[in-house]
């Protein structure tokens, strides 16, 4: 808190302020504790584990910061509360002020937030970063190792391409699950159906569009008679809902303090003639 203010505080040691002050720890203390509690019991209940270490952040993140933006608009009035009770026209003027500078920060922080979730440039620039590529000869077999989603739950794989760049051999391709790849069950294969592709050749690539599944570690397994150059690409993308909903809160908290700096602005004003400290 600003200085000058605390020494308003000591020469405005009135009930009301003291009580509103007791009011809004009461009122903090809980709610952060349960935000703490929510998102601990959200992780979860999602799926978290140690082994794989999958922490699922996704759910719980949205949740909790819906809460923080109900408690920004609850210290809102606690803040206008306080003001209204405030003797000095000095105490008002500077809690005004700060309000107001507060708000205008806080407005280019999640104006900012916005851009970047709602326009598609960082969404698509995180995409190209995570996606797993790579061109191998195939001399023996090659396992490539993946996840179906990030260990945070944000990026999900869309789909698995392998290419033949040699003229002429052909790869077979499989899908399987790092556990029964470990126990050598190979013949367990994600892509096990009729319509499913199992191989790639000069003139047909693999392309598997994989399921939206639940976190696991997969192993990409190609396999080849012939010594045969091959590409592949596991595509990885953030699902458009993610950033949109974290775009929506972002723009909540943009007006929020938007509406909080404008009914700051004309209490700065009918105080500032009146005002000792600027």
């Amino acid at each position: 808190m600003d200085k000058r203010l605390k020494e308003y505080d000591k020469l405005e040691g009135t009930y009301q302020l003291t009580r509103i002050k007791r009011l809004e720890k009461l009122a903090y203390i809980p709610q952060i504790i349960g935000i703490i509690v929510v998102f601990a019991v959200f992780t979860y209940l999602d799926g978290a584990q140690l082994k794989p270490f999958y922490f699922p952040i996704y759910l719980s993140l949205l949740v909790c910061v819906v809460w923080i933006l109900i408690l920004a608009i609850e210290s809102f009035v606690f803040r206008l509360m306080e003001i209204g009770f405030r003797k000095s026209a000095s105490a008002k003027f500077l809690m005004a002020s700060r309000s107001m500078k507060e708000s205008l920060s806080a407005l280019v922080v999640f104006g900012v937030a916005f851009i970047l979730l709602f326009t598609p440039f960082v969404p698509e620039q995180i995409e190209a970063h995570s996606t797993i590529t790579g061109e191998t000869t195939l001399i023996s077999d090659r396992a490539i190792y993946f996840t179906s989603r990030d260990r945070f739950d944000f990026i999900i794989v869309e789909s698995i391409t392998v290419e033949v760049l040699s003229d002429e051999g052909s790869v077979d391709v499989a899908i399987i699950l790092q556990e029964h790849y470990d126990a050598g069950l190979l013949d367990r294969k994600l892509n096990r159906d009729l319509d499913d592709p199992k191989e790639a050749t000069p003139e047909e690539p693999f392309e598997f569009d994989m399921p939206f599944i639940r976190f696991d570690e997969y192993r990409l397994l190609l396999q080849s008679e012939d010594d045969v150059n091959v590409r592949y690409t596991i595509d990885r993308y953030i699902p458009r809902t993610r950033t949109y909903s974290f775009a929506l809160l972002s723009l909540g908290f943009m007006v929020s303090y938007a509406v909080f700096g404008s009914l700051m602005y004309p209490i700065k004003k009918k105080h500032s003639d009146e005002a000792i400290y600027r």
